[in-house]
C-alpha cells in the first residue's frame, strides 16, 4: 500500500513539474489537475482544471473533469455549468450529460435531471446508472410506474440501488394504491338521494 501511495505521489510530482516547465500547456494542466483530484487534493485540482479551460476553452475533457471536481466540492451549480460548457462543444458526450444530471439531482431540479438522464439513455440505452438516476428523477416527479420500470432495468443491468430509493419506491406505490382505493370506494353518506324514490 505504501508503494502505491509513493507511486501516486511521485506521479503527481512529475505532472506538477510538467506544469512548472510549461505553464501554458493545457494538456499538462489537465493531467496534473485530474491527478490531484484523484489523489483527493480536489481544491488544487480544481484550480489546475480552471486554468486549463482558461487556456483552451474548447478542451472538452478539461470541462468534464472540472465538473467532476466541482461535484466533489459540493459546488453543484458549478458542476452543471462546467458540464454544459462541455456539452456546448460535444453534445453527445454521455459523461457530461450524466454528471450534469447528478448536479441537477443535488440541486433538487427534477425536470432538468429528467432531461439529462433521458439524454444519457438516448445515447446509451443500456447505461445502468442512467436508468437508476432516471428512475430516481421519475420517482421525485411522482411518476411511480415509470420509476419502477427504470429502476428495474437498472437492476437488470447490474446496478445496485440504494436501499432508501427502493423504500421510497415502495412507499410511493403504497400511497398510489391507497389513493386509488379511496377513489373507488367513496361511501354513500346519505347526501346523495336515491334515484328510485321521488
Amino acid at each position: 500500500m505504501a508503494s502505491k501511495k509513493a507511486t501516486s505521489k511521485s506521479r503527481v510530482d512529475k505532472l506538477g513539474q510538467a506544469v512548472a516547465d510549461d505553464p501554458t500547456s493545457v494538456r499538462a494542466r489537465l493531467r496534473f489537475g485530474t491527478a490531484l483530484v484523484k489523489t483527493r487534493s480536489v481544491r488544487e485540482g480544481e484550480e489546475q482544471l480552471r486554468r486549463a479551460v482558461e487556456l483552451d476553452p474548447d478542451c472538452v475533457e478539461a470541462w468534464v473533469n472540472l465538473g467532476g471536481a466541482l461535484m466533489l466540492l459540493c459546488d453543484f451549480a458549478g458542476c452543471v455549468e462546467a458540464n454544459r460548457e462541455a456539452l456546448a462543444r460535444n453534445p453527445d458526450l454521455i459523461e457530461a450529460h450524466y454528471d450534469e444530471g447528478l448536479g441537477h439531482m443535488f440541486l433538487g431540479q427534477v425536470e432538468e435531471m429528467l432531461a439529462s438522464f433521458e439524454r444519457v439513455l438516448a445515447l446509451e440505452p443500456n447505461h445502468p446508472g442512467g436508468h437508476y438516476h432516471l428512475g430516481r428523477a421519475l420517482l421525485a416527479a411522482k411518476r411511480v410506474p415509470e420509476a419502477r420500470t427504470s429502476l428495474a432495468r437498472a437492476m437488470q443491468l447490474g446496478y445496485s440501488p440504494a436501499p432508501q430509493v427502493l423504500r421510497a419506491l415502495a412507499r410511493h406505490e403504497r400511497e398510489k394504491a391507497a389513493e386509488a382505493a379511496d377513489q373507488t370506494s367513496t361511501p354513500n353518506d346519505g347526501s346523495e338521494k336515491d334515484q328510485t324514490t321521488p
